[in-house]
Order: structure tokens, then sequence, then C-alpha cells
């Protein structure tokens, strides 16, 4: 043999390797039954989307692919944040208000309020900060937690054949039997 021949012969029988048909997508693989390559198909980690929204909120939900998400966070997060600092400039005010009718006998910004209402209101509006500032935390972690539970749900199927059933249940004893009937219903959920 000559290395033409030998070239021919490599070439008839890679060539079907590389002139194939269409190969499967990873979709058609998790669904339908076609073993998956395991070098193919790359796990969505919810370990990295946690990190990624821990840096920068919205950033799990951008590397899960739920777009739609982020600005919702972002509403949250800015309204939140808005809430604070009115809370917080309202606290200052009352407080400075306090300061300088305890310490200075001076009325300043408040005048036609009692020195235990500007006590009062700067309570509230501390009281009223903190709280916004729990859930500017709140909606921190729960954007945490949304990406990394999106993130090991992201490979689920819902295929189209979900099923559930009903059926009543007679069991019935062996003849001449004192037993009584057994009755009730059966319960099947197909996935």
């Amino acid at each position: 043999m000559n290395w033409k021949s030998i070239a021919y012969l490599v070439l008839f029988f890679t060539l079907p390797v590389f002139v194939s048909a269409q190969t499967p997508s990873k979709r058609d693989r998790i669904r339908g039954g076609i073993k998956a390559d395991t070098l193919e198909l790359k796990t969505h980690s919810p370990k990295k989307s946690a990190i990624y929204s821990a840096i920068f909120p919205g950033a799990g939900q951008f590397y899960n692919k739920r777009y739609w998400k982020m600005p919702i966070i972002y509403a949250g997060l800015f309204i939140t944040g808005g809430f604070i600092a009115d809370n917080n400039k309202l606290y200052n005010d009352y407080k400075a208000e306090a300061i300088n009718r305890y310490n200075y006998d001076i009325v300043d910004a408040y005048p036609n309020l009692s020195d235990q209402e500007v006590l009062n209101n700067m309570d509230y509006y501390e009281k009223r900060r903190n709280i916004n500032i729990l859930i500017l935390l709140g909606v921190y972690v729960l954007q945490i937690v949304d990406a990394t539970v999106d993130a090991h749900f992201f490979s689920f199927d819902v295929s189209e054949d979900l099923s559930f059933r009903a059926e009543p249940f007679i069991h019935q004893s062996a003849f001449n039997s004192t037993a009584p009937i057994n009755t009730g219903l059966t319960l099947s959920l197909k996935f």
C-alpha cells in the first residue's frame, strides 16, 4: 500500500465523524434520553450565583439569565435607600433641635413644637430609619437567596408530560372470607 491509499482509507473512516448530521442540543440530551456527554454539559453553579449576588446585587440573577428580576431588586434597594436617607435627615434635624433646646435654650427650627414633641419625633424617625435599614438588609439577603435557589433549579426540566390521576380502589379478599372489603382512593402523579 502506498501513502495515497492509506490517506484515502483514513479519510474514508474519519470523514463521517466530521460531516455528520446535526448533533442533538444540550436540551435534547437532557430531555430526550440521549446519553449526555458530561464534558459538554456544564453545571450551573449556585455558589457562583451567590457570590456574584453578594458582591454586586443583581449579578446572580444576571448569571442565571433571569434579567427581569434585576429591576425589581434595584427598585427595592433604591426605594428603601431613599426612605433611609429621608428618615435619617429628619432624625438629624430633630436631634439638632433637641440639642439646641436642652444645651443652649435656643428654639431654632420647630418653634410650634414642645420639647417633648421634638424628642418624640426624634425617636420616631430614628426607629423608622432603623427599620428601613433592616428592610434594606432583608432585600439584599433575599436577592442572594433568590439567585442561589434559582441556580439550583436552572436546569430543572418541566416537561409537558405531567399528569395527575385519581381512581377509586376496591380490594376484595378471597372467596368465602369474612374480611371486610377494602376501599380507597389511588392517586397517581406522572412526571
